[in-house]
């Protein structure tokens, strides 16, 4: 692929060469490309995005006010009043730490909250050179340069790596990433003294990694399944073999010393597939010095059978530490969740086929044939990118937010694809032009000379054709790899990362800046008192806790599924019975968000005037608590027939007359309509009737009267 550079300059026994410069450009576009994209969000404004980036910020400013003792100590009494929780044991710990170290290196006198909203990018970007340097590993240079700018592009990567995405993801891929590329080093070693240190080194980066996002769990499968198919493809295990031992006995001893995973990691599924995984690859190292070659792949076979075995026994007594059921999900896709709140997660929305061939367009072609090629060639490198790609898209069948790793998968299988392609374009080409030009195609090629290389490729015989066809050939890439980022029109590479932060648009779906949720936060901490605690639906939590600097009831932790079917039961109950909950709660706020839009205007008469006026009129919908309340009632356990139409979204009049949620919708029905093609009214019914939309006017149902809450429920 490089044929035909020089020596630029030497450092020591180290040769500069052209085709490192090219490496270095391919490298530097990856990477300003990757922050440009991720950094897209800013016109919309600089904010942390979603939830939880709210409460790691928060999380990272006490260790750096107060030290990682108190950290490490800390029982947070503002989050799940009163019980409050203990951070360490539920939180990500390397997310915050790491953190606090960095900024306390690199803050350059920045806030720590515009530090933590570049952070995510910056990470995302610099994870487009361990990517590189991975599969440079798997598949060569050509095939990690094309996987760093795949990464860069990839939009379920982008979107939860972007500008203020200060959660567990881009921290935990760029380690574990980093981890998994030490671990194939160390295994493509042939000195131990070079192995060990990097396997070492890589469990200890995977341990970093699971403490910064519980979903990085998942590189235990590909690891795991590795060391079972290494003795059926690697002649010589020496190496894995102590590769396997040292890797697997550091994570598992570094993670155990962890607060999070701890020892359910060590004692779970995990935990026991790295283990028994390594037990099988030594035992298969020894068997195989044992065996004639003839008989070494069947007493192998005969003994991964023993083994699998011995594990559908071991999952037959539950001899392990039970995981939470999104972590069985994930193993299992085809488990049905009888979870509602589980369910209620947009994160957790199982993907569709639209959604992969949305997100990766063309490069699934390229990683069937990158898959292909691994499948026939059969090493060992080859094998583990297949389990990776195999592997990465079983697991993201479950929830969306899991598409990372299949992204990572498609990326790695592509990469691997597309080298192969350019490979056969812009080098089997050339040799068979050499060649033909010999006349011995079965000999020439590997024996052509240095002179009939530089012929060809300077124009000499059929080097022109051949710089006809590179031509050809990187247009026709440069098109086909450019239509997923700008087609279709919405749904394209470049759309899905102009997303803004949800608290700048509210959490909607809209794509608007609007200031509302800061001046509720504002109010919040400046009109009500510092003991206060707030009753919302969990969704907010963080965003009070954090911006209101108030008492919540529940926020996304979401560790006490109890009190989240309380809160439920509180907005859809009637008005007394809802207060009364409030008030055993000690809840001293209600927050209730609600979405609207003006569609049409009406006309009714004023009440001292009597003359006609006009009002807008409202549709509901697009994130608030009025699109999130079937969830309140599956979580709460009441019927929904009764409370909404049967489109699965429109109120009764039950709703609005007899729930505290409807009480506290600042908007009552005004009537429905079917609405026709260009927007224009059809139809219009005091009623509700299929293929009807609800038309709300504003009615604040409990004013505030002069700063007292007097009338009000609580």
């Amino acid at each position: 692929m490089f044929e035909g550079t020089r020596p630029l300059f030497r450092a020591g026994s180290f040769e500069f060469q052209t085709k490192h410069l090219l490496v270095i450009g391919v490298l530097v576009l990856a990477f300003t490309s990757a922050l440009i994209i991720r950094f897209y969000p800013v016109k919309y404004g600089f904010y942390l995005n979603e939830f939880d980036p709210y409460f790691d910020y928060r999380a990272t400013k006490f260790i750096i006010d107060n030290g990682l003792e108190a950290y490490w100590q800390w029982h947070d009494t503002m989050s799940w009043y009163p019980e409050g929780r203990d951070i360490p044991s539920t939180s990500q710990v390397a997310l915050h730490i790491t953190s606090a170290y960095l900024y306390s290196i690199f803050g350059a006198g920045s806030s720590l909250l515009d530090f933590t909203i570049v952070l995510p990018a910056v990470l995302g970007a610099l994870t487009v050179i361990v990517i590189f340097a991975l599969v440079r590993v798997l598949g060569g240079t050509t095939a990690g340069m094309f996987a760093a700018l795949l990464f860069a592009f990839t939009p379920a990567i982008i979107q939860r790596g972007n500008l203020g995405w200060f959660k567990s993801e881009p921290m935990g891929l760029f380690f574990a990433l980093l981890a998994a590329y030490l671990f194939i080093s160390a295994i493509r070693h042939k000195e131990i003294k070079y192995a060990i240190p990097k396997a070492v080194l890589g469990g200890l980066l995977l341990t970093w990694a699971n403490a910064a996002w519980g979903g990085i769990y998942y590189f235990s499968i590909p690891i795991s399944l590795f060391f079972i198919a290494l003795p059926f493809f690697r002649r010589d295990t020496q190496i894995p073999m102590y590769v396997a031992i040292a890797f697997t006995v550091v994570t598992l001893l570094s993670v155990a010393a962890t607060p999070r995973p701890g020892m359910s990691f060590v004692m779970g599924l995990p935990g026991l597939a790295m283990v028994g995984s390594t037990i099988f690859l030594i035992a298969a190292h020894f068997l195989k010095r044992f065996s004639t070659p003839q008989k070494q792949q069947r007493n192998i076979s005969f003994l991964l059978i023993a083994f699998v075995a011995g594990a559908i026994g071991i999952l037959a007594t539950e001899a392990y530490v039970n995981p939470t059921f999104r972590y069985l999900n994930a193993v299992l896709p085809f488990l049905s969740s009888q979870n509602p709140l589980t369910e209620s997660v947009a994160e957790h929305f199982t993907p569709t086929v639209a959604d992969y061939f949305t997100d990766y367009s063309i490069l699934l072609m390229f990683a069937g044939l990158g898959a292909w090629l691994a499948f026939r060639r059969r090493d060992d490198l080859s094998i583990f990118a297949l389990i990776v790609g195999i592997t990465g898209i079983y697991v993201s069948a479950t929830f969306a937010r899991l598409l990372v790793f299949a992204s990572i998968g498609i990326i790695i299988l592509a990469g691997l694809g597309l080298y192969e392609v350019t490979r056969s374009i812009l080098v089997y080409r050339k040799l068979d032009a050499i060649a033909e030009r010999a006349g011995r195609p079965e000999t020439r090629p590997m024996a052509a000379t240095r002179e009939e290389r530089r012929k060809l490729e300077y124009g000499a015989g059929g080097g022109r054709q051949a710089t006809y066809i590179k031509i050809a050939y990187t247009v026709v890439m440069i098109m086909m790899l450019s239509i997923p980022m700008f087609y279709p029109t919405n749904a394209n590479w470049i759309s899905s990362a102009d997303l803004p932060a949800a608290i700048a648009n509210g959490g909607t779906g809209y794509r608007m800046q609007t200031d509302d949720w800061f001046d509720t936060m504002q109010w919040i901490s400046n009109k009500t008192e510092s003991d206060a605690v707030i009753a919302s639906w969990w969704d907010y939590g963080y965003w009070i806790t954090t911006l209101g600097n108030r008492t919540t009831l529940a926020d996304n932790a979401t560790i006490n599924q109890t009190r989240i079917a309380t809160i439920a039961k509180m907005f859809i109950q009637d008005e007394q019975s809802g207060t009364k909950i409030a008030q055993d709660l000690k809840a001293d706020y209600i927050l209730v968000y609600t979405v609207s839009q003006v569609r049409f205007f009406g006309t009714v008469n004023d009440t001292v005037t009597g003359k006609p006026q006009q009002i807008p009129l409202y549709t509901l919908g697009q994130g608030g608590d009025e699109s999130k309340k079937q969830w309140f009632m599956r979580i709460g356990g009441f019927d929904e027939t009764k409370y909404i139409q049967r489109d699965g979204f429109t109120p009764t009049p039950e709703f609005w007359e007899n729930t505290l949620l409807g009480k506290m919708i600042p908007f009552e029905p005004s009537s429905y309509v079917r609405v026709g093609p260009g927007g224009s009214i059809q139809n219009n019914s005091k009623q509700w009737a299929p293929g009807y939309v609800g038309l709300y006017t504003k009615h604040v149902k409990y004013p505030e009267n002069n700063n007292s809450t007097a009338g009000q429920p609580l």
